[in-house]
């Protein structure tokens, strides 16, 4: 059972010069500081490829969640999948519910500058108590709108970051 959303934000920069700045574990951390705690890719440079898996520490609708995934598909600097399983420890740790998730970010070049966006989704198990997991994200925890707030609060941040870099002149 999904629950899906979608953020997308116009950024003046190339596909690569996004691409560049967004794999960086330290940027995509700082793009929501009260909500991501730490990213790391088992590479040797510490960048996202085809086949690499992921840890990320983060929180989504107030919920701590210890995310593992892994990129199926990459198609640089175009599109990048992911997959994972992130593990949510409820009632101080006593039992952890497992929601599978993932998402897509793809960077599309427009007229206007390139098209950054992040679909994600979690798949809450079709049963009796991952409906009542999703009906808790959903309703208690306005977690739809989170989750786009969260997606969402990352593109702003890149978008700020690379037009200001833009337009900061070198020496």
């Amino acid at each position: 059972m999904y629950v899906t959303d979608k953020a997308e934000i116009v950024i003046d920069a190339t596909p690569s010069e996004i691409w560049e700045y967004v794999t960086d574990p330290v940027h995509w951390t700082a793009s929501n500081p009260e909500e991501h705690y730490g990213l790391e890719y088992d590479t040797p440079d510490n960048r996202p490829r085809e086949g690499a898996t992921f840890h990320q520490r983060e929180e989504v609708a107030g919920m701590y969640a210890d995310l593992h995934g892994r990129f199926p598909y990459i198609d640089y600097p175009n599109v990048a999948v992911w997959t994972g399983t992130a593990y949510y420890p409820l009632l101080r740790g006593h039992v952890t519910v497992r929601i599978p998730e993932g998402g897509t970010i793809r960077l599309e070049e427009t007229e206007d500058g390139t098209r950054m966006s992040h679909a994600v989704w979690m798949d809450f198990p079709n049963n009796r108590r991952g409906r009542f997991l999703k009906w808790l994200f959903t309703t208690v925890l306005n977690g739809k709108a989170k989750l786009y707030d969260h997606t969402n609060k990352e593109l702003v941040f890149f978008k700020d970051r690379l037009e200001i870099k833009a337009a900061t002149p070198t020496s």
